[in-house]
Formats: C-alpha cells, structure tokens, sequence
C-alpha cells in the first residue's frame, strides 16, 4: 500500500497539472490540503483494509466511503473559499487527484470511491 508522502507526491503532480494555470491561485493553500487529506486517506484504507480482514475491526466500507466524501468535501471548499476558482475548477482536480488514489491503493479503496 502506498504510504502518505508517495500520496501527496503524486497529488501535487495531479493537482498541479489538473489546476492549470489555476495552480497560483491555490499553490499557497493546496499543499497543506492535499498533505492533510493524504494522511487522512491512508489511514481511511488502512483501516477499511483492516475490517475486512476481519468484521471487528477498522471501518465498514460505508463508514469509508462517507469519510472519504468528508475529506473531498472539506478540501473542496477549503480551495474555493480560499481562492477565486469555481467549485467546477476544482472539482475538476479534485477528480484527476482520485485517480491517483485508485492507482495508489488498488482494490483496497475502490471500494469507498
């Protein structure tokens, strides 16, 4: 499994390329967001990995999948409200960065994406 700073590697490559020439209006706030949602999602498919290894432990892949919605959620309006990009804009990144997060962690968060 990938570990958080190979995540946020790959997020800033995906965020700058899918920010475009909108990346300076985000490149002072982006960073720490995409730093503190990578933590977030390790830990959200170490622990959906870890419930279905076994039922009793981790996260249901419900509780995943609305975790996973939260953390997009929070980095969405943080990047909007901090900037004057459209929610279109960066939801637009947003959606280029989960594909690094599918190829990141395979069939382990498929499941909550």
């Amino acid at each position: 499994m990938a570990t958080a700073e190979q995540i946020f590697e790959e997020m800033m490559d995906a965020g700058q390329g899918a920010f475009g020439a909108g990346w300076n209006a985000v490149k002072q706030y982006a960073p720490l967001e995409f730093k503190k949602m990578a933590l977030q999602i390790e830990e959200i498919a170490r622990n959906v990995a870890l419930n279905q290894l076994d039922g009793t432990q981790g996260y249901s892949v419900e509780t995943g999948k609305l975790l996973m919605k939260m953390q997009r959620n929070a980095c969405e309006g943080v990047l909007v409200a901090t900037t004057q990009l459209t929610m279109i804009a960066v939801q637009k990144a947003m959606d280029a960065m989960y594909a690094v997060l599918r190829d990141a962690f395979k069939g382990v968060i498929e499941a909550v994406l």
